[in-house]
């Protein structure tokens, strides 16, 4: 579906081109999605900020994600 993050961040701002005049607050959480959240904030002209969560671990197994 998508070459790789770049692509689909690429893609994903053609869709959302009807909020380039809004100046729109794009949020991205770290670990991949703000360089996405760049490129959509840059092809958008809006801002960009980065949204800062924790994985919340399954009770007896700590690598198991049940949530953020």
């Amino acid at each position: 579906m998508f070459r790789d993050r770049n692509h689909a961040a690429n893609q994903l701002a053609k869709q959302l081109d009807h909020y380039r005049d809004c100046h729109p607050l794009i949020l991205a959480i770290p670990r991949g999605a703000v360089p996405m959240g760049k490129t959509i904030a840059d092809m958008l002209s809006g801002d960009l900020d980065v949204v800062l969560v924790r994985k919340l671990r399954a009770p007896g197994n700590p690598e198991f994600a049940i949530g953020s």
